[in-house]
């Protein structure tokens, strides 16, 4: 190779250096340095390729179908490889897709290479020497964690071959074998840190979804199951304004939990209702995270009062909702009034739909269930399993709950969280809604059904609360 090639490789990285996208046209022009016999330039070359792909990620794929090309086991020059190794170090799961989709194109295996230090999964190469815990790949179950307990508020009775907790633990017995959210900060990264580094997650995620684009409009805000952000999502040219879920994930069994919530995401997008939170699109990887209607406020939060009519024909709808997610064969499992999203303002005043469809059945295997559902208005089969299993009946306690608080400004049950846990499955009834508020006897009944302790004496389905709850509010 003559010296003016060296001197070319030179001028790119200069390039590359001042001006990225003039650096980016020479891509091709690298990749055949690669080729050369002086060191020099294929070093140069090397670099000018990891440069121009830390810059703009969109150049990976396209940097890895070369590159692989060029790696066999016997004419690989070390660095082709090292430019690879710095690619699937930076940028773990692109290189999955593409190698993926290298796969299927060839229908054989896309890469021989590999190394003393490196191993292979999935056939591929991966270097194991400069692999970065914990960025960008998953920790398999039990590594460096004690597998996880399936938790519930009582002995659980679904799972028999897993530990539970006998009689329940308190939420702050629990805290130390759970997860901070997903995107929890790290404990020495700057602020500025902490925007790249959620800035390269939603990058990750657009690689994956429906969408042509997410760009983030407000600043994150922190919720039960995950950290919300609201983002301005483009697809086929038009714009919607949608929620973007980073799911919070269990200290231990994470890949356990991701395959059951992936499961859960995609049950939740198949159902359609004007009054269900719609989930447009969502997934596992490269971290459990979905892409919903966006939603501003609960039924928690500080709002005037809701008058008797306005209260009945809001549940009304919202048991039309929850029939929806029945008849798909979901339990929603945690409703309460923060998992009931409200929309201010609208032509039929303050319109209510039922968000988190599905997410504590998954939960509560990983995390005590009283992180993700306020204890007052749980059903009492969370805190005794003799009551038996989450079900259909599960969400019609729950709903009539969200009622009783929709009428009364206060939850079925108060106290803390050892005081709930002993009145729930004991004698203790709530104080009909007539004693406590401006709200007619004849809905004391059908609140006093819904939350009935034994499943048996419940409403059987949603919708036939509807129908009771309808029918009093005629004779009112």
């Amino acid at each position: 190779m003559s010296g003016a090639d060296s001197e070319g490789v030179r001028a790119v990285l200069a390039d590359i250096i001042g001006d990225a996208d003039r650096g980016q046209q020479s891509l091709p022009r690298l990749f055949g340095s690669l080729d050369s016999d002086d060191r020099t330039v294929r070093i140069g070359a090397a670099c000018g390729i990891c440069l121009i792909a830390s810059d703009d990620p969109a150049s990976v794929e396209y940097a890895v179908r070369r590159l692989v090309d060029r790696l066999d086991d016997d004419t690989s020059r070390p660095e082709t490889i090292l430019a690879f190794e710095y690619l699937v170090t930076q940028f773990p799961e692109r290189v999955d897709d593409v190698l993926q989709q290298l796969r299927e194109e060839r229908e054989s295996e896309p890469l021989k290479y590999t190394r003393q230090g490196g191993f292979v999964r999935s056939g591929y190469f991966q270097p194991a020497e400069t692999h970065r815990d914990g960025v960008g790949r998953v920790r398999r179950p039990g590594e460096g964690t004690t597998p996880g307990a399936g938790l519930v508020y009582g002995p659980t009775d679904e799972r028999p071959d897993e530990r539970s907790t006998s009689g329940g633990e308190s939420p702050e017995e629990t805290d130390e074998r759970s997860a901070g959210p997903a995107g929890s900060s790290e404990p020495d990264e700057t602020p500025r840190q902490r925007v790249n580094r959620l800035y390269e997650r939603v990058d990750a995620i657009v690689e994956r979804s429906m969408f042509d684009r997410l760009m983030l409009m407000t600043g994150q805000t922190a919720g039960r199951y995950a950290d919300k952000y609201r983002v301005l999502a483009t697809r086929a040219g038009s714009e919607e304004a949608v929620s973007l879920r980073l799911f919070h994930e269990p200290a231990a069994g994470r890949e356990r939990f991701r395959s059951q919530l992936e499961a859960a995401i995609e049950q939740w997008g198949q159902i359609d209702h004007e009054h269900v939170v719609s989930l447009y699109d969502g997934g596992s990887r490269p971290e459990p995270w979905g892409a919903t209607q966006h939603v501003e406020l609960t039924l928690a939060a500080d709002m005037p009062a809701w008058n008797v009519s306005e209260a009945v024909g809001t549940v009304a709808r919202l048991a039309d909702g929850l029939a929806k997610i029945h008849q798909q064969g979901v339990i929603h499992g945690g409703i309460d009034p923060g998992s009931v999203a409200v929309e201010l303002e609208t032509e039929a005043g303050r319109r209510t739909r039922l968000d988190n469809v599905g997410l504590l059945p998954v939960y509560r295997q990983f995390v005590h269930p009283s992180r993700c559902l306020d204890p007052r208005f749980a059903a009492p089969e969370y805190f005794d399993a003799s009551f038996g299993g989450i079900d259909q009946a599960t969400d019609v306690y729950h709903l009539g709950a969200v009622l009783y608080y929709l009428l009364t400004s206060e939850p079925p049950y108060d106290g803390a969280y050892d005081e709930v846990r002993a009145q729930v499955p004991g004698d203790t009834r709530p104080t009909p809604p007539s004693a406590i508020a401006d709200s007619p006897a004849e809905l004391d009944g059908v609140v006093s059904k819904a939350l009935d302790r034994q499943k048996l004496t419940r409403y059987e389905t949603a919708i036939a609360f509807k129908q009771d709850l309808l029918d009093a509010r005629e004779r009112i």
